[in-house]
């Protein structure tokens, strides 16, 4: 009985989307009129001195970096550091409502090979493994942000769990700025 119980779930899962992540925004109750660009410079605010990105993110930087193309999104907004040594980035896109899982996909995609980069600065590594896609309604997130972890880079743990506390900052901004 249990197991038929567990594999009903599984297949209703399946067919009909569980999770935040499969519910349109109005559903889900999120706000889809938050310019992504308000949700990105909310998110700088909050974070003040400890938000790095300072250059924005050109729209064929997007798709070549990223592997989100035009027809995947309505709007997007993006903000990465103008000096390549520095790897914070704030990327929200307001996905088409057909293309919300394709964004996920290729944000997902671009973090993992960037996980999987052994040529990287060792600052960036903690910012790197801490690195969030995170989604609300149609905006999907790729949060990698920590700022200056000054003190400590020599501490592996407390590196990556500073990174992590900013980009949890950074996606309760966001979720904040979507539920009002």
């Amino acid at each position: 009985m249990k197991k038929s119980w567990l594999a009903a779930a599984a297949v209703l899962c399946l067919t009909a989307g569980c999770g935040k992540n499969n519910v349109p925004a109005a559903e889900a109750g999120y706000r889809d009129d938050v310019s992504a660009q308000a949700l990105v410079e909310a998110v700088a605010q909050e974070l003040g001195d400890e938000y790095w990105p300072d250059a924005e993110l050109a729209p064929e930087y997007l798709d070549d970096w990223y592997g989100v193309s035009e027809e995947m999104y309505e709007e997007y907004y993006g903000q990465t550091p103008m000096i390549s040594a520095n790897v914070d980035a704030l990327l929200v896109v307001r996905a088409d409502k057909e293309h919300v899982e394709d964004v996920r996909q290729a944000l997902d995609t671009y973090r993992e090979s960037m996980v999987q980069d052994t040529f990287q600065y060792p600052i960036n590594i903690p910012k790197i493994q801490a690195s969030r896609i995170e989604s609300f309604g149609n905006y999907v997130c790729f949060v990698q942000l920590g700022g200056s972890m000054e003190g400590i880079m020599d501490d592996d743990e407390a590196a990556i769990a500073a990174c992590q506390k900013a980009n949890e900052q950074a996606l309760d901004v966001i979720e904040g700025e979507l539920t009002k």
